[in-house]
Formats: C-alpha cells, sequence, structure tokens
C-alpha cells in the first residue's frame, strides 16, 4: 500500500528518483529507493542513492553550533561581531540566537537580483557575502521571522573561526564519523561518490540533466550530500539525545517567537534553532525541507508519535515534500490521519 502511494506520488509529480526512510520508535521500518537515480543509465535508487539533502544540512550546522553553546565556547546571545571582523554596521547587534531562528533580519544572498547569473561560478565566502553587505536589514534583529541563509552561511565561518577547523571537518568530527555516517560528506561536484544520483530539472515538463551549481554557494547553508540509509543514523542519534542534551533538543524544537508575532494560531510553523515547528495543534511536529537545483529533501519529526519520515529525491520544485513525508507516516500511525496543519490547509 506505501509503495502505491509512493510510486502515484512520484508519478504525478513526475519523479525520476525518490529515496525513502521511515523511523519509528527508533527503528527503521522502511529504508527503500524507487524510480531511477540516473535516467541516463537506467540506475535504480536505493537506500544508498546519495543525494544533495540542501537546506536539510542546516540541521547539521546548528547541531555543531548547539554542540559549542553547550561547551561555554559561544553564546546563543553573543553578537556575530564577537566573532567576525569587517561585518555592517547594521550587522552589529545580530546574535547567533536570532540567526539559527531567522530572526536576524539578514538580506539572504540567494533573494538577491543576480543571484542566479553567479551560481555557476566558484566564488569566494567573501565574494557570496559581498552580495549583500551593501544591503539594508530587512528588520531590526529579534522582531520578525523571515527565511534566510546568509546567516547559516556566517556561522559556517564562525564555527570555522572559533575552532579553527574547516566546516567540513568539523561536520566530519562531530556527526558524521561519531555516527557512521560515511556517505554524508560536503558536495563537491569534482569527487567520485559512491552513488551520487544524477539531478534533474522540468522546464515545461521536459525532463533535463540540472547545471552546474557551484557549493561555493551553499557552505553551511546545505552544501552535504548523504542518503537515506545515513539519515536514519541522524534520526537515531536524535531520538536518543546521541549527540546533544535532550534540554538543549528540546529547546531547538520549541517554536521561537519573534517581538512582533507570537500569534501561534495564524502561524503555520515558526522557527526553533535549526528546525521548523509545525502547527499541528496539540503535537510537537518539528522539520525541514530542502530544496536546491536538480533536488528536493525533507525530514519531518512527529516527536510526539515517535516517528520520522526522511524523503531525498533528484528533482527540484516539489511541491509541499512535507505533505508527502505526512502522507506516509499516516500508513505507520493512523492517528496522523486527524491531525491538519493549523491553519488547515
Amino acid at each position: 500500500m506505501i509503495d502505491y502511494y509512493i510510486q502515484a506520488t512520484m508519478t504525478r509529480n513526475q519523479i525520476p528518483g525518490l529515496s525513502v526512510a521511515v523511523v519509528q520508535e527508533g527503528e527503521p521500518v522502511l529504508v527503500k529507493g524507487y524510480g531511477l537515480a540516473n535516467v541516463e543509465h537506467s540506475v535504480s535508487a536505493t537506500e544508498q542513492t546519495v543525494y544533495e539533502i540542501a537546506s536539510v544540512g542546516k540541521t547539521f550546522t546548528a547541531t555543531v553550533t548547539m554542540m559549542l553553546v553547550e561547551q561555554g565556547i559561544i553564546s546563543l546571545k553573543e553578537a556575530i561581531a564577537n566573532y567576525l571582523d569587517h561585518l555592517p554596521l547594521t550587522w552589529q547587534n545580530v546574535t547567533i540566537g536570532h540567526i539559527l531562528s531567522h530572526q536576524s533580519g539578514l538580506p539572504s544572498y540567494t533573494d538577491t537580483p543576480n543571484y542566479w547569473e553567479i551560481t555557476h561560478l566558484d566564488l569566494s565566502k567573501s565574494e557570496i557575502l559581498a552580495l549583500v553587505t551593501h544591503l539594508p536589514l530587512k528588520f531590526q534583529p529579534g522582531d520578525f521571522s523571515a527565511y534566510d541563509n546568509t546567516g547559516y552561511y556566517l556561522l559556517g565561518l564562525i564555527l570555522e573561526k572559533v575552532t579553527e577547523k574547516s566546516y567540513g571537518d568539523l561536520l566530519q568530527e562531530h556527526i558524521f564519523a561519531p555516527l557512521g555516517m560515511n556517505a554524508t560528506v560536503m558536495n563537491d561536484p569534482k569527487d567520485i561518490v559512491p552513488h551520487r544520483s544524477a539531478g534533474y530539472r522540468l522546464p515545461n515538463s521536459k525532463l533535463v540533466n540540472k547545471p552546474y551549481y557551484s557549493p561555493s554557494v551553499t557552505y553551511s547553508a546545505g552544501g552535504q550530500l548523504s542518503s537515506v540509509e545515513d539519515m536514519v543514523k541522524w534520526e537515531q542519534a536524535l531520538f536518543a539525545a546521541t549527540l546533544l542534551k535532550q534540554s538543549t533538543l528540546d529547546l531547538m524544537w520549541t517554536p521561537h517567537f519573534p517581538n512582533q508575532g507570537d500569534d501561534w494560531e495564524k502561524l503555520r510553523y515558526v522557527a526553533g534553532l535549526g528546525w521548523w515547528v509545525l502547527n499541528y495543534s496539540d503535537r510537537r511536529v518539528v522539520g525541514h525541507n530542502g530544496s536546491i537545483l536538480g533536488f528536493a529533501s525533507n525530514i519531518t519529526r512527529f516527536i510526539d508519535d515517535r516517528i520520522t519520515v526522511i524523503l531525498l529525491c533528484n528533482l527540484d520544485k516539489i511541491s509541499r515534500p512535507d505533505a508527502i513525508a505526512k502522507k506516509i507516516a499516516e500508513y505507520y500511525c493512523p492517528a496522523l490521519k486527524e491531525v491538519v496543519l493549523q491553519p488547515p490547509l
């Protein structure tokens, strides 16, 4: 039955390949690939297929950040100017907590008019930030919430500055190696990556290979590769509070309302720290979508129902991957059928 739903969803969305994991009570109950990881060579998608996971990787950035918070090396309330030099004056009051909860007011470099003109260029980090350093804040830090990639890009620089290690090495040392996530790495298109999926787009409903997209524009805002087999290990670490204290995880999965908008009943979701807290009435649900040229991803954790769904696919612009994840979760937890994202969709 679940296979039928997944295959029907792939047909409806014209998805070439999709890998799915469902973890219930900390144990995998479905880890499987569907369709093709590479259409030209007719390579099947499996649980080992490696995809670009885009902004789902922000949960890794947030985790390493919170590890340093637990160790007292950095503080959520400290201004990023305490860690980074040569920031615009208007950025001086932005804190690490503001960035993690998307309340910084920083303009997102991915929203700048010329962004798509530079995505095929391998630029330096300073060149990426130069896209927005001359722009005003969208709002005063803490007043509102607006998704941005600039803050998470800066977090990578902060992590490197305080640890004197590369961002990729930090993830490897603190997350991937301890959990045995051997397929999860920073994306470099030049690297030979076993089981790497091809990425696709659908302009005018015609499937085409995705164009080159430089890893310099993703970095700590979502530049990782992973498989659902590895992401199951990530979920199990979250479930068992292996890497962070449970109190820290609870803080990350708690809604952090901005000063000017705390009416939960009018919101579908609000940022936690590195995660989005979804308004499913009285149920605790957190997750994150990822979208990048050629790929889409999602992890949704139904905390109170103790079930998590992970989706990785090789087509971008998928409509509501979080809704697909919920539908899959319903097959394993029928009680979720009665729960809707508020306000009703």
